[in-house]
């Protein structure tokens, strides 16, 4: 794997005393088979220092779609919950559909709690929220329809796999969480 990090707002010091935007190639024998999309959240200061209204504020999006979930996140998980340092939410997965099925998913979860304490050893979560996604036209897209069993029995595998590589569902929301040391 490898870190592509990205800082889409000029005010990248006051950004990253809440959230850093991270983009993680997944690499298999020299070819890109896949990324991570990501943000690095400093849980202390988002709970800490700011208010909700101003939190969610910071928590603003170009794309409107991750926008909507990292909030509904930040609302059902994040302010919920006893504080950690820094926390990983992973916003996109995804692996290249002719290289699914070969442990790649399993792999990247091996090495991921490790590779991110590299780029901040305080991360101590890692969050997601799984849904199935599918390139189409050239753009990777949320494909996912409640009415279609298809899809259903889909994210459900996802929820599997998740569980499988040491992810556990919060509550009663939609997200899941690995701790990691």
């Amino acid at each position: 794997m490898e870190s592509v990090t990205s800082d889409d707002d000029d005010s990248s010091n006051y950004t990253w005393k809440y959230k850093k935007e991270i983009l993680i190639n997944i690499v298999e024998k020299g070819v890109k088979v896949g990324y991570i999309a990501g943000i690095l959240l400093n849980v202390d200061n988002l709970l800490n220092e700011l208010k909700s209204e101003e939190a969610l504020k910071i928590l603003e999006f170009t794309d409107k779609e991750d926008e909507e979930e990292v909030k509904n996140f930040y609302i059902q998980v994040l302010s919920k919950r006893e504080s950690e340092e820094k926390a990983f939410y992973i916003i996109e997965l995804f692996i290249e559909k002719e290289f699914r099925g070969n442990g790649i998913g399993g792999k990247v979860f091996k090495v991921l709690p490790s590779f991110l304490q590299n780029i901040d050893s305080n991360i101590s979560c890692i969050y997601l929220m799984p849904g199935p996604l599918e390139r189409i036209n050239g753009k990777v897209k949320y494909i996912m329809n409640p009415k279609n069993k298809q899809m259903v029995a889909l994210k459900n595998k996802l929820i599997k796999f998740y569980e499988s590589v040491g992810f556990k569902r919060i509550d009663q929301t939609e997200f899941f969480i690995e701790k990691i040391s």
